[in-house]
């Protein structure tokens, strides 16, 4: 009888314990004008800030990702990032002619081509993706392009 009662005992404590786990892992956190939260974690939108208790949950999402423009080197900027069609290099020389390959993110050789006499590129070929654009002059930096 005494063993029944311990283990009964044990098993509610456990039960117990594991609830609040379960419930402090799901709750999410909730959030202030000071918060910092990740994109993907759930998140508590109180309706009264006094009320903690209340208030709409939800996971935060990232919609756009851009970077307007990315430095290659000292004199060489790109842009847009990402793109629909083509991309533009903004320098002080002309790229006119220069051999770039573009690789996929397997490592891939997918194309080469050569910059436009108005410095830009035209990618409107390629499938939505994240491609890496490596120059043949290895003076200029490679870099990631994201197209859709």
């Amino acid at each position: 009888m005494k063993q029944l009662l311990l283990l009964s005992f044990l098993f509610v404590t456990l039960l117990a314990s594991s609830q609040s786990v379960i419930q402090a892992v799901n709750s999410g956190s909730i959030i202030s004008a000071s918060s910092s939260v990740s994109v993907g974690e759930v998140v508590v939108v109180p309706e009264n800030q006094t009320r903690s208790s209340s208030g709409i949950i939800g996971i935060l999402a990232q919609t756009q990702l851009e970077v307007r423009q990315l430095e290659l080197s000292e004199k060489i900027t790109v842009f847009p990032n990402p793109t629909m069609s083509s991309i533009s290099f903004q320098t002080e020389t002309n790229l006119t002619d220069e051999k770039i390959s573009i690789f996929n993110l397997s490592g891939q050789l997918i194309s080469e081509k050569h910059v436009a006499a108005d410095n830009s590129l035209d990618l409107s070929e390629l499938a939505t993706g994240i491609y890496l654009i490596q120059f043949t002059n290895k003076n200029i930096n490679s870099f990631k392009i994201i197209k859709h």
